[in-house]
């Protein structure tokens, strides 16, 4: 869909004129209507026209709830949970969903796992999260590569007794698969770290920078080796583009 497609824009307010700033200078262009986004946000973006509104930065949505991070093109988010979970085997024991928001990926995920262990460092968005979380799923708010670090050097994750009666004597990080939905900034050096330690056998990395992506992978793959790279149209009519990536543990002892 190359039009009408994103969930929410922001849009700046400068002495009476609405819209977005031209690309590197600070110079504020007025917006009537814009072509990519939403009806519903096209909407919003008049009734804000209409109202007047103060000097300031406005962020407009066409769903209403938690204002926590999601992409910003529904369709092509569907497609790529679609995607993802053609690549995962359909009897997986468990998944890390790091950057997990308020569980994309986890909730639509989670038929095909027996544990499902959602982080991120939004306690909003864990919170959302848990609200309607299945039996087996368990979301922890903190640093990624923290709670990853730790359950890399105690062998597992500290989850509720019931899940680790459960699950805990069965299931191991190294069996595990890991899905990564990192910032445009990619992995930080310490949750570069934490992947490799804890080197789980399906590692799937969800991108939308190609720099950071590539100089992640150049580090990943001592320990894992690259099965597929998949684009995914996220941003139509820009220069952007999101990009889903499945790896594979290597075998102990192998060399590249």
């Amino acid at each position: 869909m190359p039009y009408s497609y994103r969930n929410r824009i922001t849009v700046h307010v400068d002495d009476n004129v609405v819209g977005f700033f031209r690309r590197d200078v600070h110079e504020l262009i007025d917006i009537v209507s814009c072509p990519i986004s939403m009806p519903e946000v096209n909407h919003a973006l008049a009734q804000l026209r209409a109202a007047q509104p103060a000097d300031g930065h406005y962020t407009l949505r066409a769903h209403s709830g938690p204002r926590v991070f999601a992409q910003t093109n529904d369709a092509v988010a569907d497609a790529m949970a679609d995607f993802i979970a053609s690549i995962l085997p359909n009897d997986g024991g468990l998944l890390i969903d790091a950057f997990c928001g308020a569980g994309f990926f986890a909730k639509r995920l989670g038929p095909k796992f027996q544990l499902i262990i959602g982080i991120d460092w939004d306690r909003f968005a864990i919170d959302a999260a848990r609200k309607d979380a299945r039996p087996n799923e368990t979301y922890i708010a903190g640093d990624v590569a923290v709670e990853l670090g730790k359950a890399s050097r105690s062998g597992g994750f500290q989850t509720a007794d019931e899940d680790m009666g459960r699950f805990g004597k069965r299931l191991s990080l190294t069996s595990s698969c890991l899905i990564v939905d990192p910032p445009a900034t990619g992995l930080s050096a310490e949750m570069r770290s934490a992947i490799l330690d804890s080197a789980p056998q399906t590692l799937i990395y969800v991108s939308c920078n190609p720099p950071t992506l590539g100089r992640d992978l150049a580090e990943l793959q001592s320990r894992f080796s690259v099965i597929s790279v998949t684009p995914f149209d996220m941003f139509p009519q820009t220069a952007e583009i999101e990009v889903v990536v499945q790896l594979q543990a290597r075998p102990s002892g192998s060399k590249n």
